[in-house]
């Protein structure tokens, strides 16, 4: 095997030189010339010392890496915004404008203000089609633009974006030195689909990455683990087996794209059967400090998400809705879960006109799209149109290679059961409730929009008297209303239907 060094190899092997030779203005003049290269060789904590070491002993270090050293060793990401940093810099050089643009882009999003990130993207592009006929095409700056775009993306939770981007990535032509760029694109779309979309996708996605070129870049390892990460999650195998792997992954590996391992956790804990462990890694994660801003983008919406979600599984409807408020409302993945809720705690035509609703959103990513459908299908027979939940399985049914077990495993028990016995070529129902949907609210128990308001008022401490002056209708009504509600939550006194009533979220 040949123990040749590779470009990025070389170059560090250089700017060390140089250094041990005190020669600051060549380590200078390398890294200014190899920025990005400079950022992939060396480990980041690393390229902080190197910056320091020149703005430190040169007399008039290069702007662009004073800047840089800057923003690496600032505690808040709004250093870079500041009037004495952007003065160092060329306003007019739609390089340096790039460059720092794609800084502040990395910058926000590791300290998890992803919007802020998602803000940068613009000027970058902006930047970039000025310089885009002044590059080669195998330039790394337009591949490494495209990646970096589509990470700020990905964690935001605008996965049409990202799956955009990293595609503009694949189709720039190959740059050797920066091979692992190519490699992140098409891993990082893998996991886009292997959490969201279709899992043969995924697969399909990863072959690929055995024909690029290793380098001695440090991402390299995590790359490794985010390839394992889409492993896990398309896995048909022992879950078992498919949770010691996770377990055998480095926090240290993983880097911005926590998020993801999340959600491998989530999936494999669940579908394993390991809720009371799922609910105390999930509570364990969440109060560790991860880059995140509670209820920004994926990155501050995947925690409280997969919290609801366990707590939906456990019958806490209202500590759903709780950790819903926590999470971005504006995700695709924050409706559906939404929508979810809504389903468990009686809101039925809510549920349905949000599963409709978003028809466009999930389309293009199979995982979502049938989530979405299996919220429409129970929606629709607990509203009491079982044809049409039928009809919505037949089409679920009819999606391409069918439902496979892990996709199952999305409808509720009710629904799997009607499709085993109504749907034509519908797979074989298996054991247990569902990992998304739980056991439904039998059609006819779902509480009415009168019903609610009436229990609310009730928990708010108001008497069947007041209730009535209240909504102006009689006190027979009331308590006519009120036999209902006790029927349909199985209670039999005011006490017992509010706390009813909170368990399932409705109040």
């Amino acid at each position: 095997m040949s123990s040749r060094k590779d470009d990025l190899a070389l170059l560090v092997e250089a700017v060390e030189d140089a250094l041990e030779r005190h020669d600051y203005s060549r380590a200078a003049e390398l890294i200014e010339q190899n920025l990005a290269a400079t950022w992939f060789g060396f480990p980041t904590h690393r390229t902080a010392e190197i910056l320091g070491l020149i703005a430190r002993n040169l007399e008039r270090p290069p702007p662009l890496l004073v800047v840089t050293h800057k923003i690496m060793t600032a505690a808040s990401p709004d250093l870079s915004n500041t009037e004495p940093l952007m003065e160092a810099l060329d306003a007019e050089d739609p390089g340096q404008m790039l460059a720092l643009a794609m800084f502040r882009m990395v910058d926000y999003r590791l300290h998890g203000r992803t919007t802020e990130a998602l803000e940068q993207v613009e000027t970058a592009e902006a930047n970039l089609a000025t310089l885009r006929n002044q590059l080669p095409p195998q330039s790394h700056w337009l591949q490494h633009a495209a990646v970096q775009i589509g990470n700020t993306a990905m964690l935001a939770g605008d996965f049409t974006k990202a799956l955009s981007s990293f595609m503009r990535a694949q189709m720039l032509p190959p740059n050797p030195r920066f091979a692992f760029l190519e490699r992140e694109a098409i891993v990082k779309s893998a996991l886009i689909h292997a959490c969201f979309g279709n899992a043969t996708t995924a697969d399909g996605l990863l072959k690929r990455t055995g024909r690029i070129q290793r380098t001695s870049s440090w991402c390299e390892t995590q790359l490794d683990a985010h390839e394992e990460f889409v492993r896990i999650l398309t896995y048909a195998g022992d879950y078992e087996e498919a949770l010691e792997r996770l377990e055998a992954i480095s926090l240290q590996d993983i880097g911005e794209m926590w998020p993801f391992y999340i959600v491998a956790l989530h999936r494999v804990l669940e579908v394993a059967g390991h809720h009371d462990e799922l609910e105390h890694q999930l509570e364990m994660l969440d109060s560790l400090p991860f880059p995140r801003v509670d209820g920004e983008g994926f990155t501050g919406s995947v925690l409280p998400l997969k919290r609801a979600m366990t707590a939906l599984q456990s019958g806490r409807g209202a500590e759903a809705l709780r950790f819903l408020e926590r999470a971005d409302p504006r995700l695709t993945y924050t409706k559906l879960t939404q929508s979810a809720a809504d389903l468990f705690v009686g809101r039925t035509q809510q549920a349905m006109d949000q599963a409709v609703a978003l028809r466009k959103e999930t389309r293009a990513f199979r995982l979502m799209e049938i989530r979405r459908l299996s919220v429409l299908a129970a929606a629709q027979y607990i509203a009491g149109d079982p044809e049409a939940s039928i009809q919505t399985l037949r089409w679920v049914a009819s999606l391409p290679r069918g439902l496979s077990p892990h996709e199952l495993v999305l409808f509720s028990v009710e629904m799997r059961m009607l499709g085993e016995e109504q749907v034509e070529n519908w797979p074989k129902t298996p054991v247990g409730k569902g990992i998304f949907l739980p056991e439904l609210p039998k059609p006819g128990k779902t509480l009415t929009g009168r019903e609610i308001e009436i229990l609310t008022l009730l928990s708010q401490g108001y008497t069947r008297t007041e209730i009535a002056e209240r909504l102006y209708i009689s006190v027979s009504t009331v308590k006519s209303q009120l036999r209902s509600l006790y029927r349909k939550l199985d209670v039999s006194s005011a006490a017992d239907a509010i706390f009813e009533g909170e368990r399932r979220g409705v109040l």
